[in-house]
C-alpha cells in the first residue's frame, strides 16, 4: 500500500501546478497574487518534502524535471477529479433546491384543466414547487403573493405583465352518454336536466337554453362551479362551460357540447403576473408553457 503523502505545506502542490502549467514563477506569482520569491520559496519547500528535484533552473527559465513531468500529470489527473466530484455534489445540492411559484387559479381552472397536467408540468419544471390559491372567478383581486394569475383584465393594463390564454367563449356542455340519451339542447328543453351555480348566469342559460333557471327542466344549484361541472362530466345534466376551463376535457372526449350555440364575450382569460414585484425568469417559461397547452386544446397552430 502506498504511504499517504504528507506535506508541510499542502499549498505548495497548487502553486507547483500553476507553475507547471505556466511554465513561469512569475505568472504563477500572478494568479495567487503573491510575489515571484515567494513562488520559489514555495517551490524549494516541496521539493525538500518531496527529496525530489521537479525543476530545472537557467537563466533562460525554468523546465520540468522529469520527475517533475510526472508530478504534474498525476497533479492535474488528481485536481481534475477533484473538480468533477465538486461540480458532482454542486449538481446535486442545485437539484435539491426548489423554486417556489404561486399560482391564483380559479378552482375550476384549477381542478379540471391544471391538475390532469401536473406530470407534464413537473416533467418541464423539475424544480419548481406550486403553490394554488384558488380563487371563486376570473375577475377578482389578485393576491400580492401570486407571482401568476389567470384573469380577465382590461388590454394593456400597467399593473401586470400579461400573456393571452383563451377567449372567454361559454358553451352548454355535458357528458358523452348524456347527449346519447337525452338527445341535443335544440329541442324541448323540458326534457334536461341544468346544473348551475347558485341560480347565476340566468341571461346565458337563456340564450343557450332558451330559458332560465327554474322555468322548464329540471334545475340543480351548486355553490362551487367545479363541482357543477364534474356533475356534468358524471352524466348527471347539462353545464355551462368556459373555454378556458373545460378545452382539454372536450379534446379528449369527456365532455361534449350539448348544442351548437356558443356565446362568445370578446374578453380574454390571461396569464398575468404583476409588475410591481420583479418578474423572475421561471415566470414568463411557465407562462409559456401554461399558454402553449391551452392552444393545443383549442386547435391553435
Amino acid at each position: 500500500m502506498t504511504p499517504p503523502l504528507r506535506l508541510a505545506a499542502p499549498r505548495t502542490l497548487f502553486v507547483f501546478e500553476a507553475a507547471a502549467r505556466t511554465g513561469s514563477f512569475s505568472a504563477a506569482a500572478r494568479e495567487f497574487n503573491v510575489t515571484q520569491p515567494s513562488v520559489s520559496r514555495a517551490i524549494a519547500q516541496l521539493e525538500a518534502d518531496l527529496g525530489l528535484r521537479l525543476f530545472d533552473r537557467s537563466p533562460l527559465g525554468i523546465g520540468l524535471t522529469r520527475d517533475g513531468q510526472r508530478l504534474f500529470a498525476a497533479v492535474t489527473e488528481g485536481f481534475g477529479t477533484i473538480g468533477q466530484a465538486i461540480g458532482a455534489a454542486q449538481g446535486r445540492v442545485q437539484g435539491r433546491q426548489r423554486t417556489q411559484v404561486m399560482l391564483s387559479f380559479s378552482s375550476s381552472f384549477a381542478t379540471h384543466w391544471l391538475l390532469p397536467r401536473l406530470r407534464d408540468f413537473k416533467a418541464a419544471f423539475p424544480a419548481v414547487e406550486l403553490r394554488l390559491d384558488l380563487a371563486q372567478g376570473m375577475l377578482g383581486e389578485v393576491p400580492p403573493a401570486a407571482d401568476i394569475a389567470t384573469r380577465i383584465i382590461a388590454p394593456g393594463d400597467p399593473r401586470f405583465h400579461a400573456w393571452p390564454l383563451a377567449p372567454e367563449i361559454i358553451l352548454p356542455v355535458c357528458a358523452p352518454a348524456y347527449l346519447a340519451e337525452r338527445g341535443t339542447l335544440d329541442g324541448d328543453p323540458a326534457r334536461h336536466v341544468f346544473l348551475t351555480l347558485d341560480g347565476a348566469h340566468g341571461d346565458h342559460w337563456r340564450r343557450l337554453a332558451g330559458c332560465r333557471p327554474g322555468e322548464a327542466g329540471d334545475w340543480h344549484s351548486f355553490s362551487d362551479y367545479s363541482v357543477a361541472l364534474q356533475a356534468a362530466a358524471n352524466g348527471e345534466g347539462i353545464a355551462l362551460g368556459w373555454v378556458s376551463v373545460v378545452s382539454r376535457a372536450l379534446r379528449e372526449g369527456g365532455l361534449v357540447r350539448a348544442s351548437d350555440a356558443a356565446i362568445r364575450t370578446r374578453r380574454t382569460h390571461s396569464l398575468i403576473s404583476p409588475r410591481s414585484r420583479p418578474l423572475r425568469p421561471v415566470i414568463p417559461r411557465i407562462c409559456d408553457w401554461l399558454a402553449a397547452r391551452m392552444a393545443e386544446d383549442l386547435g391553435v397552430p
